[in-house]
């Protein structure tokens, strides 16, 4: 009765782990259901046999058993090449191999059937004293050796095939196949034992251990990953995750760390010491981690040798849906290595950090450079983000392929790229960008008129910060980019230059000469790149307060009244508030104001001399008067070349700065013999 109730239950036990695979309707779930069934069959014909009381019902109990424990293999063999995904070359053409090995299964079975009435693989004798449950042993003939070889062939290649995959994967994730391993040869050793009879047992144990271990199998199979390979998985985030990151439990004691942590704070390997919170705030010089019942984010300064100077620190509280304390986390970013993962450029945070560094050795000139992408916006609209990606990317790249290595290259917010230069001129990084900017217009591939605009500021000394020179390089690509046909933003600039040609004797000629000559006097003059970006902006608008001047005013040809001088006067306080009223025109609403000063005080609006007059305003002054002499205009006709450079002499040291007229005269002469 004993027996009888433990192979039944084992056969209960697969079978009811075969109803639970085979609801996941799956393949595995498929191959290793019908493994299930088969342990449950082997079990019913082991149960039946030994319940066998004739010689006609041992033969055929036998024969089921024998058929069904060959289907069992079958079944293993199938579901352990689904099971570790085998690579190995035999199993190359696993159709045509698990379709060879199921014929020659069937046509094993249909020996063992015939063996029922023609004894050709083994015969039986009734033995009844020799302490066995069963009543009629099996003796076996040469043919049946076919049969034990063939099952040992299948079983040594499941063998091989667990053993396969173990030494063929990383250690970590081998747990589940060695697992599989050691229950296999469990089962092969204790059926081995049986059989040569140095297990002294009435029944074969081996097969109730098959039928109880099926939920085993179960869970090694489908439960292993969420479970046993959880708590691995975890940590080997945890530790390769590159972040430094140290966990304290609920006492407030290290409960983990990762090697990144573990090099920042060595005493986080000491095994022999418990370390607190408080003693690890106090080891690394965690200054601005005082309150540890908060959440909070602080920049650390690394203290030690190893590791990145600067980092982010992220400390978090950890509760559970109690809200009770259960441990507090930190984590540490390293701000000098964060990158943007678009273009692989450094972050705004790392930028920063790296130009820290640079400044500190003193290797002036540091030349900073940002840089824009005009039209950007336009080629999103019509092709894409993606298209608008891969446009950043390129520019990211050309940075990359033409300035000096060592530069230091980095996206900041709104599109905008920067790069930092060490020991490098205004003049070298012109040179280098302008190089970038024809590469990129040769590369327009978009069939829309977009360009490259940059902005430069130079730090010679420590009197100008890093956050000062970025702040200045980009005003001053953000100038530039509003004199930009293909950006967005210039189109407030040509609606005033418009407005302004249309009721001013102003043409786009005259805007764009003065524009050419007020840059090179600038340049000629040393202006910095942000100077000379306003420059070309006065050039085109100091004028912009005329559209609010009469237009008969404007045109007149003879000279003005009194009362007409007066109203054409105030045509520099009216573009000064024009400009105060928008923010990109701003930068120049001062100089607009002060374009009519006369280097002896006697200009307008404030009657400012000499150096109280700003610098763009007397270049403005000079570069206009000089185009205005050499054109035609309603109220005069053009003077010669030589003539208006007299006029410009008479006028020195009076109307106009004689340093810049003596600067614009060589300007001048050198345009001519070049």
């Amino acid at each position: 009765m004993g027996y009888f109730l433990g192979y039944s239950l084992a056969a209960l036990c697969a079978l009811v782990c075969a109803v639970l695979t085979y609801r996941r309707r799956k393949r595995m779930g498929l191959l290793t259901g019908t493994m299930f069934v088969a342990v449950a069959a082997v079990n019913l014909a082991y149960l039946a046999r030994i319940g066998a009381d004739t010689y006609f019902e041992a033969s055929v109990s036998a024969s089921i058993y024998f058929v069904c424990l060959d289907f069992l293999i079958l079944a293993m063999v199938c579901y352990l090449i689904e099971f570790t995904q085998s690579k190995l070359a035999v199993l190359k053409y696993k159709k045509a191999f698990c379709f060879s090995v199921c014929a020659l299964v069937c046509i094993d079975a249909a020996c063992l059937f015939i063996n029922i009435f023609h004894e050709i693989l083994m015969r039986y004798q009734y033995q009844p004293n020799e302490g066995y449950v069963i009543s009629y042993m099996y003796q076996m003939k040469p043919s049946f050796y076919l049969h034990m070889g063939f099952i040992c062939l299948l079983i040594i290649l499941s063998v091989f095939i667990l053993i396969y995959k173990s030494v063929s994967i990383p250690k970590i994730y081998r747990g589940r196949y060695v697992n599989s391993l050691l229950w296999l040869l469990s089962m092969i050793v204790l059926n081995a034992l049986y059989l040569a009879g140095i297990l002294k047992l009435p029944v074969d144990i081996a097969l109730l251990i098959y039928g109880f271990s099926c939920p085993f199998v179960y869970m090694n199979t489908f439960d292993y990953s969420s479970q046993g390979m959880l708590n691995t998985t975890r940590k080997m985030i945890l530790e390769y995750m590159g972040t430094p990151m140290v966990l304290f439990d609920y006492e407030g004691y290290v409960a983990d760390s990762n090697k990144d942590m573990r090099a920042l704070i060595p005493e986080l390997d000491n095994q022999e010491r418990r370390l607190s919170l408080m003693d690890f705030i106090q080891i690394g010089a965690f200054r601005q981690l005082q309150n540890t019942s908060m959440d909070q984010e602080f920049e650390w300064d690394n203290p030690s040798e190893t590791g990145a100077r600067v980092y982010q620190g992220d400390f978090r509280c950890l509760k559970d849906e109690k809200g009770r304390s259960i441990g507090h986390l930190l984590i540490l970013r390293n701000r000098e290595v964060e990158r943007d993962m678009l273009t692989q450029l450094y972050s705004r945070n790392s930028f920063y950090s790296r130009m820290e560094d640079m400044l500190s050795g003193e290797a002036y000139p540091v030349t900073v450079v940002v840089c824009n992408t005009n039209g950007i916006g336009l080629v999103n609209d019509v092709y894409g983000w993606a298209k608008g990606n891969r446009i950043l990317k390129k520019v990211a790249s050309l940075m990359r392929e033409n300035l000096p290595k060592e530069a230091i290259l980095a996206r900041l917010e709104d599109g905008d790229m920067a790069a930092g230069l060490m020991e490098v001129e205004q003049e070298y990084a012109v040179r280098l960008f302008e190089n970038i900017r024809e590469q990129y217009r040769q590369g327009n591939d978009t069939g829309i008129n977009t360009d490259l605009e940059y902005g430069i500021a130079v730090i010679r000394d420590q009197s100008k910060s890093l956050e000062e020179a970025i702040r200045e390089a980009s005003q001053s690509m953000r100038t530039k980019k509003l004199m930009s046909q293909s950006s967005r933003k210039s189109s407030l600039l040509d609606s005033l230059t418009q407005t302004l040609t249309e009721s001013d004797y102003e043409t786009e000629e005259h805007v764009e000469r003065t524009k050419e000559m007020a840059t090179r006097l600038g340049r000629a003059l040393n202006l910095s790149d942000v100077e000379l970006g306003k420059l070309a902006l006065l050039a085109v608008l100091h004028d912009i307060g005329k559209i609010a001047i009469p237009h008969a005013i404007l045109s007149k040809p003879g000279k003005l009244t009194e009362s007409e001088w007066e109203v054409m006067k105030t045509h520099t306080e009216k573009g000064y508030r024009i400009a105060s009223a928008s923010k990109e025109l701003q930068p120049i609403g001062e100089f607009i104001l002060h374009h009519h000063e006369r280097w002896d005080g006697g200009g307008y609006p404030g009657g400012l001399a000499k150096e109280e007059i700003p610098l763009l305003s007397r270049i403005i002054t000079v570069v206009d008067s000089h185009d205005v002499m050499v054109h035609d205009r309603p109220y005069h006709k053009a003077m010669s070349h030589e003539a208006a450079v007299e006029e410009l002499r008479r006028c020195s040291g009076a109307q106009f700065d004689p340093h810049l007229v003596d600067v614009f005269l060589e300007v001048l002469e050198g345009q001519k013999v070049s």
